[in-house]
């Protein structure tokens, strides 16, 4: 099963995925930073993520924008942040703890989750299927 996880920090927002028993996406805004500090920030969070037993498989960088309202965490206010997308694999009971981490860092803004479902492959429609009409009239007529 997979789930999605929304987090936002302070100078940058994130977006996460999580896979184990488990697929979760992390999304989180963060406040607009340098950086350094942003890079920082995504450091601590792949490593939290790690010793916690998580296997990220991909991070990829969403660009900055403003954020949909106007949010306030660890006594401060933000309207613009970075998004990132982090995809990982870890147990379900990563969650919970990753969650309380988190939200004690003052450069994540807002910790969410969100179930995801696993992706499945996309068959091709093989679309309607010719039936002959005149064979079904045929057998109707010797039934009666």
């Amino acid at each position: 099963m997979e789930l999605r996880l929304k987090l936002v920090y302070t100078n940058v927002t994130c977006f996460r995925r999580v896979n184990l028993n488990t697929l979760r996406e992390r999304f989180y805004p963060a406040a607009k930073s340098s950086q350094p500090e942003t890079a920082a920030a995504l450091k601590r969070t792949i490593e939290a993520l790690m010793d916690r037993g998580a296997v990220v498989r991909n991070l990829e960088n969403l660009g900055e924008r403003a954020l949909p309202y106007k949010m306030s965490a660890h006594s401060q206010r933000h309207n613009r942040g970075g998004y990132f997308l982090v995809d990982f694999y870890a147990p379900t009971t990563t969650v919970e703890s990753m969650m309380e981490y988190l939200s004690r860092d003052i450069d994540v803004i807002r910790p969410n989750i969100i179930k995801h479902p696993l992706t499945q492959e996309v068959k091709e429609c093989e679309g309607i299927v010719p039936i002959p009409l005149e064979e079904k009239l045929y057998f109707a007529k010797k039934r009666k």
